[in-house]
């Protein structure tokens, strides 16, 4: 009964600490800028990098990045079963993504995944990130964060050590995945085709275009 409270205790907790608006307050502190208003209207480190600065934005991450650490690392330390570790960091992304202290809005919650996974293994999570370090360069990181989970899953589901990981990212593509998809209402308005299109575009590039390659060497000659 007492492990069961624990556990429970451990899960809203998780919630409430990612449901923390850190780029939200960042932002606010340091422009007064609401980052529900400005550029991808979502509270996430990278909007307030593009709309308030780099620093700021630096910060954003970080303390986003520490809340899905903290949770993963506070239910190790309390002895949980391993799938409450992950279940926690999951809790924390969507906490992130569906915040309580700012009406359920939030961002899409990677740098939270991001810390969630460092607190596991951060050698698992260094190898995850080599694909989206990759694709950022080649084209879009949305496009390597698609890749790098699926990578991340993968590994999990054939290393023991890393299988709570694999739980963790499994889970936490239904949030990360649903944001991308946000704000529906833009969708829902949209004619048939155009509404596969925007699907497609933002579940890939997290855009409603198409984003070209940086490199020329794979851009298509006209």
């Amino acid at each position: 009964m007492q492990q069961t409270f624990l556990i429970f205790i451990v899960l809203i907790g998780s919630y409430l600490i990612g449901a923390i608006p850190f780029s939200y307050l960042v932002a606010k502190i340091f422009s007064k800028k609401d980052v529900f208003e400005v550029g991808y209207k979502k509270s996430s480190s990278s909007n307030v990098v593009k709309n308030v600065g780099k620093v700021p934005g630096i910060l954003a991450f970080l303390l986003d990045g520490a809340k899905g650490f903290l949770v993963v690392y506070l239910s190790q330390q309390l002895g949980l079963d391993s799938f409450y570790q992950a279940l926690a960091g999951v809790l924390s992304v969507f906490g992130h993504n569906w915040s309580i202290f700012v009406g359920g809005k939030g961002g899409r919650g990677l740098a939270t995944l991001a810390g969630a996974v460092l607190a596991f293994s951060w050698q698992l999570l260094a190898i995850i990130l080599i694909p989206c370090i990759i694709l950022t360069f080649i084209r879009t990181a949305a496009l390597g964060t698609i890749l790098s989970l699926v990578v991340g899953i993968i590994l999990g589901s054939i290393y023991p050590a890393w299988e709570p990981i694999a739980i963790l990212l499994s889970i936490s593509l239904i949030p990360v995945f649903i944001k991308r998809l946000s704000p529906w209402s833009e969708i829902s308005k949209a004619q048939k085709g155009e509404k596969i299109r925007m699907m497609r575009n933002r579940l890939l590039y997290d855009q409603d275009g198409v984003p070209p390659y940086r490199l020329k060497i794979f851009q298509k000659k006209i």
